[in-house]
């Protein structure tokens, strides 16, 4: 269908979940594509850096403070302590930390580890700040534009979300990293080095030397819609996601198929259905105290 396509834009995300086969077809179907003058690419199937080979190139490089492993490449030269993840896919839940090798063998001999599509292991890095927090900062890319989006904090070393409730102070520093986007040409720069022109890249600082935790090529925008009991309201943010793609060549190009802008309705649709609902539950939950808090 995209091969009919006259003007837009395309965007390639998800690469570590595509096996051998589907890479050489994706990668082909993207040759194709760049025949095509009026379509747009952002990313590559097989050219953008995935999650394990961009940490080694950082860790090479001196740019990152901590190193990843493949099984086969453990030595002794790695530094406690480490987590095991898959290179394939998002970590959700907060991992053991291993303090020595002895520990690090037992948890790869447990059942647990051999259900990894490809486990790897990574050195843990990043100190709490003098308020206790561990902070995780997060900016995208959208072509040529960078933008910063949010500072995640967590009294655990695990930063997925705020998950304790946000002081007035940190509320202060979050909207200041978004207004000022401090770190925008460092944040260009591992992009390039990544090959990668669209996605999220999450990161932390320690004593003042951003390091890289990843490239998200399929991050999510909104995870929750606001409500009149957030601290923090992710609409500015949203509205930088959506001036973004509209600044991209041929975002706005007329000329698609109509199947496709069919898909697009129905998904929309489909997400503003999902996003009220969301939102109703949240307010009603937080009206008869079910739920816990909103942040």
């Amino acid at each position: 269908m995209l091969r009919g396509v006259r003007a837009g834009v395309v965007i390639w995300s998800d690469m570590d979940r595509l096996t051998a086969e589907e890479m050489k077809r994706a990668s082909d179907l993207s040759a194709a594509l760049a025949r095509q003058a009026g379509l747009k690419q952002l990313n590559h199937p097989t050219a953008s850096l995935q999650r394990f080979d961009l940490l080694r190139v950082l860790g090479d490089d001196g740019g990152n403070l901590f190193r990843a492993f493949r099984l086969d490449q453990l030595d002794d030269t790695m530094r406690y302590p480490v987590f095991i993840r898959d290179e394939v896919g998002a970590l959700y839940e907060e991992p053991p930390l291993l303090h020595d090798r002895t520990a690090l063998d037992a948890a790869l001999a447990r059942p647990d580890g051999r259900r990894l599509v490809r486990p790897i292991v990574v050195e843990m890095t990043g100190a709490p700040w003098p308020d206790g927090y561990y902070r995780k900062f997060a900016a995208y890319r959208v072509g040529d534009t960078i933008y910063a989006q949010h500072i995640a904090m967590s009294k655990s070393w695990f930063v997925k979300n705020s998950n304790e409730e946000l002081l007035p102070a940190h509320i202060d520093e979050i909207r200041a990293y978004i207004a000022a986007n401090p770190h925008a040409e460092w944040v260009m720069q591992v992009f390039e080095k990544a090959r990668m022109q669209y996605g999220r890249i999450d990161y932390t600082l320690t004593n003042g030397q951003p390091t890289v935790f990843e490239i998200n090529s399929n991050p999510t925008v909104l995870s929750d819609p606001p409500t009149p009991f957030a601290t923090y309201d992710p609409q500015p943010f949203a509205d930088l996601h959506a001036n973004a793609l509209l600044a991209l060549p041929q975002a706005t190009a007329p000329d698609s198929l109509p199947e496709i802008d069919a898909a697009h309705r129905a998904t929309l649709a489909k997400l503003r259905r999902r996003y009220e609902f969301k939102r109703l539950k949240l307010v009603l939950q937080k009206v008869f105290g079910r739920g816990g808090k909103i942040v």
